[in-house]
C-alpha cells in the first residue's frame, strides 16, 4: 500500500513540475538562412511545437548527428514608383515575388552541405536583380575543425551569401528579389566574441534564364567583379562595445565614374565601432578609406559615418530617436590623375530606400529619424533625409555605384530630401507584413540637369518562412 501511494504522489509531482516548466520560445529565422541551427530539435520537448518541426530536423541516423533541414521562404510585393529616378516617366504598378528553399544536410559535427535554390519574378519586365526563373543561390561545403575553449576553425567553398557589419561595404541586397552571392572561399576562425575571416571570391551575376548563372570561382576570362580581404571582429576587454577592423580588395575589369572608365582595382581600410551604453544610447561609427588605381588614374577616397540612438525606454511606445550622419567623398577636380569617389562596392541597392534612388556616393547626409513599437507586434520606423554632392565635380549615382548624372559643370550641390516610413507587423514567427513608403524632392542639381519630378514609391510586402 504504501508502495502505491508513493507511485501516485510522484506521479502527481512530475504532472505538476511539467505543468509549471514555460517552454521555450523556438528562435526565429536569420536573415542569413545558412546560418541557422536546428540541433536544438533533439530536445524538443523543451521548446514550443511548431508545424514544421518534422523537416527542421531529420535524423539520418541513430546518434542523430546526421541529419538533414529544409525550409525556404515566400515573399510577394507590389509595387508603385511614380517618376523612377526623378525621369518623368508614366507611373509603373507591378507585383514581384521571391520563391526559395533550402536543403542543410548536416553530416557529423565535422562537415555539412548547404544548398539553395532561388526564382524571382517581376510581373513588368525582366529586371536585373529582380528577375530569375530558377537558380542555384546559393550551394556550399563547410568544413568544421572544433578545438578547446569552444573555439572552431571552418573552411567553406562554393557559391555563398557574404555580409560584414552593418552592410556598408558588402551587404547581401535583401531589397530586391535576388540575394547577392559570391562564388567564393572563406575561412573563418570564430571563439567567443572573437570572429576573423579571409576570403576571395567572385560576385554572382544573375541572369534569366534556368540555371544559367555561371559558377566563376576558377574562371580566369570571367569579368565578374573580384572581392577578398580579411574581416575581423573582437571585443576589448575593459571597453565598451564591439570592434571591427578589415581589409577588402576589389577589382572590377570595366568601372565608370564621372570622367573615368576603365580597369579599377581598389583597397579599402575600415575601423567600425559600435554597441550600447546603458539601456538607452545606442551607436555606430565607421570610418573607411581606399586606395589603388582606375586606369592611369590614383584612387584615394574615404567615407565617414556616425549614427546614434536613444531609446525611450520608459514610455508606452518606447520611441527611439535617431540621428545618421554620413560623408562620401567625390571627385575633386576632373582630369587630374586622380580619382577621389568613393566606392561602396557590394552595398544593398535600398541602403536609402527600397526606391534605390540614391547610392552612397559623393554624397553628404543628414538622417534624423524615429523609431516605435505601438504594439507587441508592430514597429514603425520614419526618417527625412538630406543629401548633397560633397564635390561639385563630381556626378550623383545610383545603386549599387553606377552613374546616374554627369556633373555637367553644374556647381549646386543640393541634391533634395527623401521622407521614408517602414511599417512591420509580426503576425507570428513565420509570417511578417512590412509596409514601405518614400517620397524623394528632388534637389537643384536635378533641376538643372535633366528631369526633376519628385520620386514616390509603395511597397507592400508579404514575408513567409519557414
Amino acid at each position: 500500500m504504501k508502495r502505491i501511494t508513493y507511485f501516485v504522489l510522484l506521479l502527481f509531482t512530475k504532472i505538476s513540475i511539467a505543468q509549471n516548466i514555460e517552454l521555450k520560445e523556438q528562435p526565429k529565422f536569420s536573415l542569413f538562412r545558412a546560418s541557422e541551427n536546428y540541433e536544438y530539435l533533439k530536445e524538443h520537448e523543451k521548446y514550443k511545437k511548431d508545424f514544421f518541426d518534422p523537416i527542421k530536423f531529420i535524423p539520418l541516423n541513430e546518434n542523430k548527428d546526421i541529419y538533414l533541414s529544409l525550409g525556404g521562404q515566400i515573399r510577394p510585393r507590389f509595387e508603385h514608383y511614380s517618376n523612377r529616378l526623378w525621369n518623368g516617366e508614366e507611373d509603373q504598378d507591378f507585383y514581384s515575388q521571391r520563391l526559395s528553399f533550402h536543403t542543410n544536410l548536416v553530416l557529423g559535427k565535422y562537415f555539412r552541405i548547404f544548398s539553395e535554390l532561388y526564382h524571382g519574378y517581376t510581373s513588368h519586365e525582366r529586371e536585373f536583380v529582380e528577375y530569375d526563373e530558377l537558380d542555384f543561390h546559393q550551394l556550399f561545403a563547410e568544413f568544421i575543425i572544433p578545438f578547446k575553449n569552444h573555439s572552431k576553425l571552418s573552411v567553406i567553398l562554393g557559391r555563398q551569401e557574404l555580409g560584414f557589419g552593418a552592410g556598408r561595404l558588402i551587404g547581401f541586397r535583401e531589397g530586391p528579389n535576388i540575394r547577392r552571392a559570391f562564388d567564393a572561399s572563406r575561412i573563418i576562425f570564430s571563439k567567443g566574441k572573437t570572429n576573423i575571416q579571409a576570403f576571395y571570391g567572385k560576385e554572382v551575376r544573375p541572369t534569366f534564364s534556368a540555371f544559367d548563372n555561371e559558377f566563376t570561382l576558377f574562371n580566369n576570362n570571367s569579368n565578374n567583379p573580384k572581392l577578398w580581404g580579411l574581416y575581423s571582429q573582437f571585443k576589448i576587454p575593459g571597453f565598451n562595445g564591439m570592434n571591427e577592423i578589415y581589409y577588402l580588395g576589389y577589382q572590377n575589369n570595366n568601372a565608370t565614374f564621372n570622367d573615368v572608365t576603365g580597369e579599377e582595382k581598389r583597397h579599402t581600410l575600415g575601423l567600425r565601432r559600435f554597441g550600447k551604453i546603458g539601456k538607452r544610447f545606442q551607436y555606430n561609427t565607421e570610418l573607411i578609406y581606399q586606395f589603388g588605381e582606375l586606369g592611369t588614374n590614383d584612387v584615394s577616397a574615404f567615407n565617414l559615418e556616425s549614427d546614434w540612438h536613444y531609446k525611450l525606454i520608459n514610455t508606452n511606445w518606447l520611441w527611439n530617436p535617431g540621428l545618421k550622419l554620413e560623408y562620401t567623398s567625390g571627385d575633386k577636380n576632373i582630369g587630374d590623375g586622380k580619382i577621389n569617389t568613393f566606392n561602396p562596392l557590394f552595398v544593398n541597392p535600398a541602403y536609402y530606400s527600397l526606391a534605390a534612388s540614391i547610392a552612397p556616393v559623393n554624397l553628404i547626409s543628414l538622417h534624423p529619424s524615429i523609431s516605435a513599437k505601438p504594439m507587441e507586434k508592430l514597429n514603425i520606423y520614419a526618417e527625412w533625409a538630406f543629401f548633397w554632392r560633397a564635390s561639385e565635380n563630381d556626378g550623383l549615382y545610383q545603386p549599387p555605384r553606377f552613374i546616374n548624372r554627369l556633373s555637367n559643370g553644374i556647381t549646386a550641390r543640393d541634391l533634395g530630401s527623401q521622407f521614408g516610413f517602414k511599417a512591420s507587423y509580426e503576425f507570428n514567427r513565420h509570417l511578417s507584413f512590412d509596409l514601405d513608403l518614400s517620397y524623394f524632392i528632388a534637389g537643384t542639381f536635378q533641376e538643372n540637369n535633366g528631369n526633376s519630378e519628385n520620386i514616390f514609391h509603395f511597397a507592400p510586402t508579404l514575408n513567409y518562412k519557414f
